[in-house]
This record gives C-alpha cells, structure tokens and sequence, in this order.
C-alpha cells in the first residue's frame, strides 16, 4: 500500500481539481455570467462545455470514489467496526469527509442516471452543481482539518 498511495493521491488530487473547478465555473462563474449577461449568453457557454464535461465528469467521479476508497483504508481499517471509524479525530474527520464524498457521488450518479437513463430532469436537477459544489467545499476542507487537528 505504501507503493501504491502516493499514485492514489495524485490522481485523487488532479480529479478533485477537474471535478471541483467544472462545478466552480458553472455555479460560480456562470451564475456571474447569466446575471450580467442574460440566460442566452450562459446558455450557449454552456452548450459549448456540456458536451466535453458529459464525457470527463462521470470518470472523474468514479475515479474519485476509487482512489478516495483506496486512500482511507491506509487510515481506516473497516474490519475493526465502530472504533476504526471514530478512534481520533483524524479518523472522525476522515469518516465525515467520506460521508460527505460519497454524498455527492450519490447525488451526481443519481442526476447522471436520470439524464441519460431515463432520458428526464428531475426537481433537484437544478440544484445538484450548487449542492455538490457545497459539500465539495466542506469535502476538501475536512480533508486538511484532518492532517492538522
């Protein structure tokens, strides 16, 4: 595992980046641009990223998730039950940080699924970047608070 953590931890970083900075700009930056410029200038923006970002982000995600996993088990040891869960407050930090996570995997997957799946928006559909973009914000924020406390 000692081999193996710092790649986990590279490409856990590069897609946290890609991941996070896709959501930064579309809650973020094109929220300033429909704002100033109206809904047809974020709407064509937004035509030109979706068809790249639909292709990118599921595998981003997923990469996420398995590299994510394969880093916490250096930390956490699931076979130890609650203890190896909440033994200090690294651990506490990192189980929040996990359910947080997996939060977002559950609702991107979720959103994903219904798009392209079942070909249909759902009533949480417009709220799943801000929502993401949230926990992603508190994700990487209990991430360091965990190396430091």
């Amino acid at each position: 595992m000692e081999v193996v953590y710092p790649v986990l931890l590279i490409i856990h970083l590069f897609c946290a980046i890609i991941f996070l900075g896709y959501i930064f700009c579309d809650v973020v930056l094109l929220g300033l641009v429909r704002k100033h410029l109206g809904d047809a200038w974020a709407d064509k923006t937004w035509s030109v990223v979706s068809p790249r970002a639909r292709k990118i982000m599921p595998i981003c995600l997923l990469l996420l998730v398995i590299t994510g996993f394969g880093m916490i088990t250096r930390y956490i040891k699931f076979s130890q039950g609650y203890e190896a869960f909440f033994g200090s407050n690294l651990q506490t930090l990192l189980t929040i940080k996990m359910i947080l996570a997996l939060s977002i995997f559950v609702v991107a997957f979720s959103s994903m699924f219904c798009v392209f799946v079942l070909k249909k928006q759902t009533f949480i559909s417009k709220y799943v970047h801000k929502i993401a973009f949230v926990l992603g914000i508190f994700v990487v924020l209990l991430a360091k608070l965990a190396f430091i406390l």
